[in-house]
């Protein structure tokens, strides 16, 4: 490619020192005009590549995810893989010179010969989870506060519930009853969706609340009556040791009976009404009913006099681990399929309601309409895309249910930039 030098002549007659060397000016500005403009590759490369890496690292893995789903589903053990690190070099290099110019012309012309290189050199880290750490964060129950935050970024209940729940255990009239989240338990299986899409349809009515049962703890202290030396210090041993716990005084009559108080966050309540409907003793033994379960159950409180209230609902939702959750949409997508089920005559209308709670495409071409894709044992294991501008109905539910997974698996993996287990280091 040939670049044309720019007249400085009126410049080089200015000063009269440069007239004699006038040409060689020009040539040297212009090679120095070109390697000032290689300097501009070096940001759009580094640009280029940190979207590449990140676009990679995020593919690879939504694809581990769906792997391990489809290994679950072919009865093999699950491995999970994490990429800790990115180190990159880039090498910038240009080089320019000038071929001889064109005799006949009247205009001094040049042919600058002028090249740019990028050279990459990155080096990946990768870190398998296992052991104890594989154990805690995949095999360990999904816990409430996991999935009050997934809630909190907009993730539909029931979405959540059917992805995550392995059972409803319903209380009340003196009996308890449990409802699996299996297909293979037919007549509990109905029963565990029609509680679930009638949370959905109060969710539609924005009349659904997930929220942590918050109370106010007090407690009474008085003064002894002889007020002797020995009692007032240790009284006001007492107050401290309780101001140090969280404790405040606080009047709660008009009579300036004060009392020390403080403010309890309980465990967490899915309910068709705002706790702040509650009186403080009623949160109280809300909370003392949550807190007899454990970590990875979510208290389910739908009063009759609610709104959704002509289908009460009370008892607890018990969630599984990460890994029992793969296996459970595997399961789901092969040896005991979902099926439809229609929601209660007295629940309200609700969005979405698929069969699967996530629904794996087979097949043993590679897929043109893949969102999400993997081969394994010669065939291919996809999450359809939608269709020409945004997934909509059955397609856009599947979509954020393998987003929420992905999230939930993010939640789950720890840093494990520090870990002492084995890593993989792999230098392009």
């Amino acid at each position: 490619m040939a670049w044309k030098v720019l007249n400085l002549s009126p410049i080089c007659d200015m000063i009269p020192w440069a007239k004699p060397y006038s040409r060689k000016l020009r040539v040297l500005l212009t090679i120095s005009l070109l390697l000032t403009g290689s300097g501009c590759l070096s940001p759009i490369a580094l640009h280029q590549a940190v979207l590449e890496y990140d676009r990679t690292t995020a593919k690879i893995q939504a694809e581990i995810l769906l792997l391990n789903i489809v290994r679950a589903q072919h009865v093999e053990p699950l491995h999970f893989t994490a990429v800790t690190s990115v180190a990159a070099t880039f090498n910038f290099e240009t080089t320019a010179g000038i071929a001889p110019g064109q005799a006949g012309l009247t205009e001094t012309i040049v042919a600058p010969v002028f090249t740019a290189t990028v050279s990459e050199n990155p080096t990946i880290t990768i870190v398998p989870i296992e052991g104890e750490e594989f154990t805690k964060r995949v095999l360990a129950p999904v816990t409430q506060e996991k999935v009050s935050f997934l809630a909190t970024q907009g993730v539909e209940p029931g979405l959540l519930l059917r992805l995550l729940a392995e059972k409803f255990i319903a209380i009340g009239d003196n009996e308890t009853k449990v409802f699996r989240n299996n297909p293979r338990y037919k007549d509990q299986y109905i029963e565990f969706r029609k509680r679930v899409l009638h949370l959905s349809s109060l969710v539609v009515a924005n009349q659904l609340f997930v929220e942590h049962i918050r109370y106010e703890k007090r407690l009474p202290f008085k003064l002894p009556p002889e007020e002797s030396k020995d009692d007032i210090v240790q009284s006001l041993d007492e107050i401290i040791g309780a101001e140090e716990k969280g404790y405040r005084w606080r009047s709660i009559t008009k009579g300036g009976t004060r009392v020390l108080t403080k403010k309890v966050r309980g465990r967490l309540a899915i309910t068709n009404y705002s706790m702040r409907e509650l009186s403080n003793e009623e949160r109280r033994f809300l909370h003392e009913e949550a807190r007899i379960h454990t970590e990875n159950t979510i208290l389910v409180d739908i009063r009759p006099d609610k709104p959704g209230g002509n289908f009460p609902i009370h008892g607890f939702f018990w969630f599984r681990s990460f890994a029992d959750t793969l296996q459970y949409v595997a399961r789901e997508n092969s040896t005991f399929p979902g099926f439809d089920v229609r929601p209660d005559p007295r629940t309200g209308p609700i969005g979405p309601n698929p069969p699967l709670p996530l629904k794996i495409e087979v097949s043993s071409n590679k897929p043109a309409n893949a969102a999400f894709k993997v081969k394994h044992h010669d065939f291919w294991y996809w999450i359809k895309k939608g269709t020409g501008g945004l997934p909509k109905g059955d397609t856009a539910w599947n979509l954020e249910a393998f987003r929420t997974l992905n999230q939930l698996y993010q939640m789950t993996v720890a840093d494990l930039s520090h870990r002492p287990s084995p890593t993989i280091t792999i230098a392009k």
